[in-house]
């Protein structure tokens, strides 16, 4: 944008007529694009305040870092997308559909050139890396890992703002910031369907005309979010599941219907960062023993225990193999870092001697890439958001600049996440340490309950009517006798007729009741035409009173019989 005066962008000058009009439309116009009958598409890229760049995947990795769906909700914040000629083609995301939503659709040569925000879910090679100088790329880096090293040597070298989104702390406010969550449930899901596809037998226990089946058992190792996720899909199959963890998570594994594998040894599996620590040798050992004891009935293991910049731990060990049901399948999802089974070979399927079947892919949740492309993206947007919340766009690189220089007083989750910047690493801080777990209160053991004889019983009830009757009698002295009785009769009768309804029942039975104590209207009006005074403002309470009681004990009892009738049924009450 030029103005009349020939100076670049916006010249601030009071006096500039076409300045002070921009300015003035600048936050209606970042939110406009025309459309052509022929299809053309041109967005009002100069009036944006931060423009981003979507690139193209390598080959292997089919998802893609931004949806059309997203990318629409980012263009009404002030952000404009441009996106790499079929960047989410593998995903099912068409060129179209980036363009119908508000994109731009051009070359990487162009995506890298335009826009000082660059999207991707891998880390950009080092050729890309050194023509962003002065610009932020946002993805998977996993600083906390050996093999970001040199990806940060080459961003830091370029002068680039290296974003990670895997190093987003556990805590609260930064769950729907979490990749690694989001991801995981993904590939949690998508090892039960691998599973399921080599296995080639029922999920769930099946009777029919050719025999009878029983229930596939499933044994879930690290129950983090993608354990979780993979409980969730074994039962929704039918599958028989059981689950362990170095943490107690027992109460959540019984609650989605799972029965819990407990280790005898005592030992805390908690760690920094919300993660699982290293156990020690004497727990590994007792572990173990307790693995290879459940390995022997189970046809499908789904392990998912892993520690974020080591190696994974070793859970299942070839001779557990050997001693497993010909035909079951393990499905390795800790292969990146070494496997927590000893055979597994990454990014490889492995059929041992005696039929069982190793699955090591790493690429578990690109497997079902519209999927964990659509919930990347999204967490990619609630970080936007989550930076600058108010401001929106205007305000994103402002708020990590304002965070950085603000030390421990600044956001957490912006200080972890900033890799490099200015040509220099940003060293991580600390995870936040999670608030201790309360202990699980012992259970309480109920006090022993003393047989009362029912003599005692009787008695007790014969005192209770007889000192009631009395005070009743004291209390009606003054009143006839025959209305005395009337009266004790009925409250005794009513006492013994709700004290022993159930509370569920006491709705429908009230709304009876209420309706016939309104007789105590006739009462009412009999006495308002020959009294007055006090008498008269008794008598005219009790009749407004009885008229509630009759008008909402019929209303209760229709709205309880409505509860009953099914859409479409006729009412023959007359």
């Amino acid at each position: 944008v030029f103005c009349f005066k020939s100076k670049p962008a916006f010249c601030a000058e009071v006096d500039c007529v076409t300045c002070s009009i921009v300015q003035s439309m600048r936050s209606a116009a970042v939110r406009v694009w025309r459309r052509w009958p022929q299809g053309f598409h041109l967005q009002c890229r100069s009036f944006s305040d931060v423009r981003v760049g979507v690139l193209k995947e390598a080959v292997g990795e089919q998802r893609v870092a931004m949806v059309p769906s997203v990318a629409e909700k980012l263009i009404k914040d002030g952000y404009a997308v441009e996106v790499e000629h079929g960047a989410g083609q593998a995903a099912g995301f068409s060129d179209a559909s980036y363009t119908t939503a508000g994109c731009t659709v051009t070359g990487r040569g162009k995506v890298v050139e335009n826009n000082e925000l660059i999207f991707s879910v891998n880390p950009p090679p080092p050729s890309d890396l050194a023509n962003m100088k002065g610009k932020t790329a946002i993805s998977w880096v996993a600083r906390r890992l050996p093999d970001a090293k040199e990806t940060l040597e080459v961003a830091g070298a370029s002068g680039v703002q290296l974003v990670d989104l895997t190093a987003v702390p556990r805590i609260t406010i930064a769950q729907k910031l979490d990749v690694l969550s989001s991801q995981a449930k993904c590939a949690g899901h998508r090892a039960v369907l691998e599973a399921a596809n080599v296995y080639g037998r029922f999920f769930a226990p099946e009777v029919t005309a050719a025999g009878k089946y029983p229930p596939t058992n499933t044994m879930i190792l690290g129950v983090g979010v993608a354990g979780l996720a993979a409980i969730g899909t074994s039962k929704a199959m039918g599958s028989v599941v059981r689950a362990w963890d170095v943490r107690d998570v027992s109460d959540q594994v019984q609650s989605m219907g799972a029965s819990w594998i407990k280790v005898d040894f005592e030992e805390s599996g908690a760690g920094e960062g919300g993660y699982a620590k290293e156990s020690s040798a004497e727990f590994q050992e007792a572990q173990k023993a307790t693995f290879h004891k459940h390995l022997k009935e189970c046809e499908i293991v789904i392990s998912t225990a892993a520690i974020p910049g080591r190696t994974s731990p070793v859970l299942i060990e070839d001779y557990m193999v050997k001693d497993m049901k010909p035909g079951s399948v393990i499905v390795d999802l800790a292969a990146a870092g070494g496997g927590n089974c000893t055979l597994t070979k990454k990014d490889e399927v492995v059929l041992t001697e005696n039929g069982v079947t190793i699955i090591g892919y790493t690429d578990l949740a690109g497997r079902m890439a519209s999927q964990s492309s659509s919930m990347w993206a999204q967490n990619v947007a609630n970080l936007l958001g989550h930076i600058s919340p108010k401001e929106k766009a205007k305000g994103f690189f402002p708020s990590i600049d304002g965070a950085l220089s603000a030390g421990e007083a600044g956001d957490i989750v912006t200080r972890s996440i900033v890799c490099t910047k200015d040509g220099k690493q940003v060293p991580m801080p600390p995870p936040p340490q999670p608030t201790p777990a309360k202990p699980k209160a012992a259970p309480v053991t109920a006090a022993a309950k003393q047989e009362v004889s029912a003599f005692r019983q009787d008695m007790t009830s014969a005192l209770t009517v007889t000192g009631t009757s009395a005070i009743l009698l004291g209390m009606g002295s003054a009143v006839p006798g025959n209305l005395l009785g009337t009266f004790t009769l009925a409250g005794a009768a009513g006492y013994q007729v709700v004290w022993g309804v159930k509370h569920a029942l006491h709705t429908p039975l009230m709304s009876v009741t209420n309706a016939i104590s309104g007789a105590t209207a006739f009462g009412g009006m009999m006495m308002l035409s020959g009294t007055s005074g006090v008498p008269f403002g008794l008598a005219a309470l009790a009749t407004s009173a009885s008229a509630v009681n009759i008008a909402g004990g019929f209303i209760v009892s229709q709205r309880m019989l409505d509860l009953f009738k099914r859409p479409g049924d006729e009412d023959h009450s007359y």
